[in-house]
């Protein structure tokens, strides 16, 4: 059927030159040319439907038609010839993505979308390393459990997928997420998965379990796509296609929100699925994510609880949960602790932006913290995931949320002894601290090896790169850019002086903030790289090492950026009951 239909195409392509169609109907022919070629790509369009073939892969088609029709060039002709070949049945899954879930030593966590009506699908897992279809014979299928989406908002705000499909901005999809999980897995074993059902498997992704005694690995840390148009995907791609080739023995890839770049209830479906099935592909290929939520991504159509399939016992044992499933969890892996949080829903019961109190991140939010910690009180390090930022030098140092959000996290990070406090939503590379959280001063005698370079004003505004950084009485934080396009710029310190203030009435302006001395506190290399970003974080014996890099090219080139080391020299402590 497809080769008819592809036959009828080179039919209506060479109808421009005619006199008249060919056909048996002899129907009434347009004198404009373009006319006659529009009708056609119509045919062609109500032969196509989405109704028989998966979102993405007709979308695809959608957009090769509406270019074809504009303007049917060679170049147009043959893309819609190769959409044609490219379409994918319905039957087919989509948008797969593992995380971790509970114990990465025996568990992990599955998800992925089908069209609504394809129900059935679960996940094969096999022990081998680079397994081929033919090592899943006999595997056995863990059975998922299918859950029927809201009818999300196909396109939204995404005003780049109207004009270019002609999908309306009003449409909707309904979706079957398909969510499964594997246990009883064997620690340090190289496994291959895939997912789907018999005759309709998707690609074949990989992952590697916790060693039983896990002594150095690296994972992976980028953030902020904020996946909007072709520029943003493409630059996103960049960044997964060389973290995979820098990085290959990563075990997990950590990223901490604004996936997408348009939220509310009109937010856009088709930013999420080409953050799965194109930007974030080779990465969710190679290895798990930890994800956590965004500002970005926030929307009652809650694309982000359809798309993830992470622990959701915080929802489940906490009153006020937050509106997406699995933005707040932990876990261990090697000698790390890692607690993945959100700030975002800190407006649950009470709050308040003059006393920079919240209910939810105090008596919720700081229990789980303190919870997480004295059920794993001897794990070297402590590390926390997080969209929103405790301290940053750029657009967002001025927000309205972070004096409320330090009010309420330092004496959490304090009591658990918080030593690397990962961040996004600055789009700038920003190493800061240790900071004290008493005072929200910079402990200078906590830093050593730094190396002095020429200052830039975009570049590099302190002078500083590298550097050891002793997190025994504070916290480090660190932004590490956008692994995007969209970009800020740092802040001097002339402007952070003038931006500070005393009054709390101020803070709500969005053009203050509260933190003396604030450009102080940035103590290594802060800047904008001007390229997609991500960092390579390496657990050893006697440090965390932390390598960034840009990435250069579509071929997986990088350059190292910055290299700094985080050391720890004494024990933690559990000083609250």
């Amino acid at each position: 059927m497809k080769k008819f239909y592809y036959l009828l195409l080179v039919g209506c392509m060479a109808l421009t030159a005619c006199d008249k169609p060919v056909g048996p109907e002899e129907p009434v022919v347009p004198t404009d040319t373009t006319q006659i070629e529009m009708t056609r790509w119509d045919v062609l369009d109500t032969t196509y439907t989405v109704a028989d073939y998966t979102v993405p892969s007709h979308t695809a088609f959608k957009i090769a038609l509406t270019k074809c029709a504009a303007d049917s060039s060679e170049a147009n002709k043959a893309a819609l010839d190769q959409a044609i070949k490219n379409l994918v049945p319905k039957t087919e899954p989509y948008c797969m993505v593992a995380t971790i879930n509970g114990d990465p030593k025996t568990r992990m966590g599955f998800c992925w979308f089908t069209n609504e009506g394809v129900t059935e699908g679960g996940v094969q897992i096999v022990a081998v390393e680079n397994a081929t279809e033919g090592d899943f014979e006999g595997a056995t299928t863990i059975e998922a459990t299918p859950t029927l989406t809201k009818g999300l908002r196909y396109t939204g705000k995404a005003r780049y997928i109207v004009n270019a499909s002609g999908i309306g901005a009003g449409t909707r999809y309904k979706y079957i997420s398909h969510k499964a999980l594997a246990e009883n897995l064997t620690p340090g074993t190289a496994y291959s998965w895939r997912v789907g059902y018999e005759g309709h498997w998707s690609p074949i992704g990989h992952f590697r379990t916790e060693d039983a005694s896990q002594g150095e690995y690296s994972f992976l840390i980028m953030s902020d796509s904020h996946i909007m148009n072709e520029t943003y995907i493409k630059e996103a791609r960049r960044c997964a296609l060389a973290a995979v080739k820098t990085v290959p023995e990563a075990r997990f890839c950590c990223f901490p929100g604004d996936f997408v770049e348009d939220g509310d209830a009109n937010n856009s479906e088709w930013e999420w699925e080409r953050w799965f099935e194109e930007s974030m592909e080779p990465v969710i290929k190679a290895m798990p994510m930890v994800p956590t939520d965004g500002n970005h991504d926030d929307s009652p159509n809650i694309n982000y609880t359809y798309h993830f399939n992470t622990n959701t016992d915080f929802n489940k044992n906490y009153t006020s949960a937050p509106q997406f499933e699995g933005i707040v969890y932990s876990f261990v892996y090697g000698d790390v602790l890692f607690y993945v949080f959100s700030m975002q829903d800190f407006w649950r019961e009470t709050h308040s932006y003059i006393d920079w109190t919240s209910t939810y991140l105090t008596d919720h939010l700081g229990s789980w913290f303190r919870d997480r910690t004295k059920a794993n009180p001897d794990t070297k390090y402590r590390v926390s995931l997080a969209h929103f930022n405790l301290f940053s030098g750029s657009d967002h140092s001025t927000d309205e949320e972070p004096p409320l959000f330090r009010a309420c996290m330092l004496p959490v990070f304090k009591d658990c002894e918080i030593d690397v406090a990962l961040q996004g939503h600055d789009h700038t590379y920003e190493v800061i601290g240790p900071v004290n959280p008493d005072d929200c001063t910079p402990i200078l005698t906590a830093i050593s090896d730094r190396e002095e370079v020429p200052v830039n004003s975009n570049k590099n505004r302190t002078g500083y790169k590298g550097g050891t950084y002793c997190t025994d009485d504070g916290t480090f934080y660190f932004i590490g850019a956008t692994c995007g396009h969209k970009r800020y710029y740092p802040h001097s310190r002339e402007r952070m002086e003038a931006d500070y203030t005393e009054d709390p009435n101020l803070l709500k302006d969005n053009k203050h903030h509260n933190v003396k001395n604030y450009f102080d506190l940035f103590t290594g290399m802060f800047g904008q790289p001007e390229a997609p970003t991500f960092t390579k974080i390496t657990v050893k014996d006697d440090c965390l090492e932390f390598n960034s890099y840009t990435a250069d090219d579509d071929e997986g080139n990088v350059t190292l950026l910055n290299t700094m080391r985080i050391v720890r020299t004494k024990d933690h402590t559990v000083p609250f009951n």
